[in-house]
């Protein structure tokens, strides 16, 4: 072949390329490209993964998957992962409030209806005498 002219992946009849020495040379790409990745989708997805960030990673997630329309960079998945666990830690954090606040309804309700009268406890017990017999 003549120096000028340019190597490239030929098409053939059947429209599979044609391997040139050319395009054997050039080193294969990743798999995934580092440099496109939206860094509100990892910020996304590591605050989920934490356990204390799930408004964090619910926001971040929501904007990054907005910008990710407009851009085309990679990590949807993460900001989609991140979302979906933010939410649901969301929801766990609200189940367990609302069962420490019956739990605490039902305890001063047993006890007294306000909320100092079960600590006066102590004083009663000291107070009382036992006949033994």
């Amino acid at each position: 072949m003549a120096e000028n002219e340019k190597v490239t992946a030929e098409k053939t009849t059947n429209s599979k390329p044609k391997a040139t020495p050319a395009a054997l040379a050039e080193p294969s790409k990743p798999g995934f490209d580092w440099t496109s990745l939206n860094s509100l989708s990892a910020v996304s997805f590591a605050s989920a993964l934490s356990g204390v960030g799930s408004l964090v990673a619910v926001i971040t997630g929501h904007i990054a998957l907005a910008q990710l329309k407009i851009s085309g960079e990679s990590g949807r998945k993460l900001a989609l992962i991140g979302v979906v666990l933010g939410y649901v830690q969301l929801v766990v954090i609200l189940l367990f409030s609302i069962l420490a606040v019956i739990a605490q309804v039902a305890l001063f309700s047993l006890l007294g209806s306000e909320p100092g009268s079960w600590m006066n406890f102590v004083d009663m017990r000291n107070g009382m005498r036992f006949d033994w017999g």
